[in-house]
């Protein structure tokens, strides 16, 4: 080959190489501006992207997050954020842990199968699928679109843009809602300060009163006894005189050696006076010789403090509201799920404020009362307590302990077993028709037949009887160691449990019979057969709650609810049960078949702490169980085959939970709740 043609070849060579070379750089640069478009444009490389880039159509890794904004930030928009919001708390990577789950690539994975990606969106069950829910699940579906139509869609109809809009205006609300609740807890503490303050205003004027009540006794003590000791110094210097002048005279008398008559007849009568103002004397320091101090407490304060349980009522302020403004878009899905394929989350109804109207059973001492009432917790005020309820004040819910937290769950027992509670002195059959229970848990039983009220330990024998005059009707607790019963002869019974022994405590003598009696918050209700009446623990009339002439028995047993809203009483002559609002209103009747009884036997009536109202009728060989608005029956609690017969008085023990049923029988029968 020529040197010509040597030299062209080479020329050839080096030509091609460089238009090669330009060629692999052009592919190169187009490759790296390919992948920097992508970088921008696509969302699928990070898992948490920079929100204030994403809104200026920026794509940048997250290197930090805001708990308190609930965003994403990268290294420079972080700077901005931190100047403006310098209290927030920022979490960078290292606390990877603490942020929010928003792995894009676990998202696109169907649930159910885990080796298929989300390609599609089923209307009819507004639920996103794989090609295999399609295939399995949702193939008979009509409404089956794919994500990437869907898309599209909502694209066109702007839906993405209101969502995020909404999203914005739900972030501020929850903000907003946040700094109200933290406000709200710092008031809270502000209030527990403030009424702690108050408690021990009230208790040191409490004591200041007590103490000065204290320092009167001691004071009305110590001139007593100063009386009393003066007296007893005076006689004591009464008797040294005396002495004295005894010794005188007759020292006189037995060595005057004068035998004239005038002489000694004058020392005679001396001696003979002074003998007889001894003897007066005498007789005088005999009769006040056994001089004593005792002391009689007034039992008022006692009695008082007793039948309180609190030194006031502890209120929740709820502040009515109107209900949020729902801020979420529809979308354009269907709604006709089906239950069978419902996946749809109960957190996404639409949430409203509601009122709160939750209340715990009152006591005498924290009442909320009516301008008229201000001192009916007070025994002596002759008014009764009538709590009215407040549409900005409502009671916080309280724990009873032993008792059912629903009024309407049924009680349902897992074994019995039957307990002799008939004496040595008494001549035939017991009849429990009353049953009640002591705040240390000893049981406190009426029986009608021996005109008795007797006690009972724990273990269920009886230590302890009461005679009454004549037979018991009915029995209610009113403190934590005071029963009051009914008897024939118009008068009601307060008896105190003390030491193991039932003493007299009072005797309320009224003007009509008394038979069904049931306590509530310092007022009594007694009825007489005819009509319900409220009366105060000292025996004033309040008023006539409730009246049916229709029959002799009309209104006979009675129970109050523990709220005290709801007076139960029992109508003999119709077989029914009247519920009665706190004012008397007739609420519902409930027709119980067998609820009369012979004469001379009332339905046995019992409401438990926690609201449930049992029921039982002589007749009916059963103890039903009614719901707290009188309405409907919800069981039988027992029935024959538990051996129930012949009813008289049911009774809840919260201290057993158990329930304690009365018969014409020498025993009770004591039924174990499940």
């Amino acid at each position: 080959m020529t040197g010509y043609h040597l030299t062209w070849v080479r020329l050839v060579a080096i030509s091609r190489f460089k238009l090669a070379r330009k060629e692999v750089i052009n592919s190169y640069k187009m490759a790296s501006n390919l992948e920097s478009s992508i970088h921008k444009g696509s969302e699928s490389f990070f898992d948490f992207s920079c929100f204030p880039c994403q809104e200026n159509d920026r794509n940048t890794e997250a290197e930090f997050y805001c708990g308190d904004c609930s965003k994403f930030y990268c290294s420079k928009c972080v700077e901005y954020h931190n100047f403006l919001y310098k209290k927030h708390e920022i979490l960078d990577k290292k606390n990877i842990s603490q942020w929010p789950e928003t792995n894009v690539g676990e998202q696109e994975i169907c649930q159910e199968h885990k080796k298929e990606k989300l390609t599609g969106f089923c209307e009819d069950h507004s639920q996103l699928i794989c090609h295999a829910c399609h295939v399995h699940t949702h193939q008979l579906c009509s409404h089956v679109v794919l994500i990437a139509d869907k898309v599209k869609d909502l694209n066109q109809k702007r839906d993405f843009e209101q969502l995020s809009a909404t999203f914005d205006t739900q972030h501020q609300q929850l903000i907003k809602k946040k700094h109200d609740f933290e406000e709200n807890l710092k008031s809270l503490e502000k209030s527990y300060k403030k009424i702690l303050e108050e408690i021990n205003a009230l208790r040191k004027t409490i004591n200041d009163a007590l103490d000065q009540l204290e320092k009167n006794t001691k004071k009305a003590l110590d001139t007593l006894l100063v009386n009393v000791k003066t007296s007893i110094r005076n006689d004591i210097e009464n008797c040294n005189k005396s002495i004295k002048n005894i010794s005188c005279l007759q020292e006189n008398l037995l060595t005057s050696k004068d035998k004239k008559e005038a002489p000694s007849f004058i020392k005679y009568r001396k001696c003979l006076d002074q003998s007889l103002k001894v003897e007066a004397s005498l007789q005088d320091m005999t009769a006040n010789n056994d001089r004593t101090l005792t002391f009689n407490p007034d039992r008022t304060i006692q009695q008082t403090l007793s039948a309180l349980s609190g030194l006031g009522q502890i209120l929740s302020t709820v502040k009515q509201s109107q209900p949020t403004k729902r801020t979420t878009q529809n979308t354009n899905t269907r709604q006709n799920t089906p239950k069978a394929c419902s996946q749809s989350d109960p957190g996404n109804q639409t949430a409203s404020r509601l009122k709160v109207n939750t209340s715990i059973p009152e006591s005498s001492s924290s009442r909320h009362y009516s301008p008229g009432n201000q001192n009916s917790h007070l025994p002596k005020s002759g008014l009764v307590s009538d709590p009215v309820s407040s549409s900005s004040h409502q009671l916080v819910q309280g724990h009873q302990p032993g008792a059912v937290s629903k009024p309407d769950q049924i009680i349902k027992v897992k074994s019995s077993k039957k307990y002799s509670v008939q004496i040595e002195r008494d001549l035939s059959i017991c009849y429990i028709n009353g049953i009640c229970e002591t705040a240390s848990g000893e049981l406190v039983i009426t029986d009608q037949y021996h005109y008795k009220v007797k006690l009972l330990n724990k273990t269920y024998k009886v230590v302890a009887h009461y005679d009454l005059p004549c037979s018991p009707w009915s029995m209610c607790s009113i403190d934590t160691s005071l029963v009051a019963v009914t008897v024939d002869s118009n008068e009601v019974h307060f008896i105190r449990v003390t030491n193991d022994q039932l003493i007299k405590d009072r005797i309320l003598k009224l003007q009509h019979e008394c038979l069904g009696i049931a306590h509530k918050h310092g007022n009594l209700y007694i009825t007489d057969g005819r009509a319900l009446y409220l009366y105060t623990l000292d025996g004033n009339l309040v008023r006539e709650m409730y009246k049916d002439t229709s029959g002799n028995h009309t209104v006979s047993s009675c129970a109050v609810s523990p709220d005290g809203d709801k007076i139960y009483v029992a109508n003999i002559s119709s077989n029914q049960l009247v519920t009665l609002s706190r004012e008397g209103t007739v609420i519902s009747t409930l027709t119980v078949p067998g609820l009369s009884s012979p004469i001379g036997v009332l339905p046995g009536l019992h409401v438990t702490d926690a609201g449930q109202v049992l029921v039982c009728g002589y007749y009916t060989n059963t103890v039903a169980q009614v719901d707290r608005d009188g309405r409907k029956r919800l069981a039988e609690v027992f029935t024959e085959n538990n051996n129930v017969i012949f009813p008289m008085s049911v009774y809840y023990s919260k201290h057993t939970r158990s329930i304690i049923v009365g018969m014409n029988n020498n025993d009770i029968t004591v039924f174990k709740e499940q």
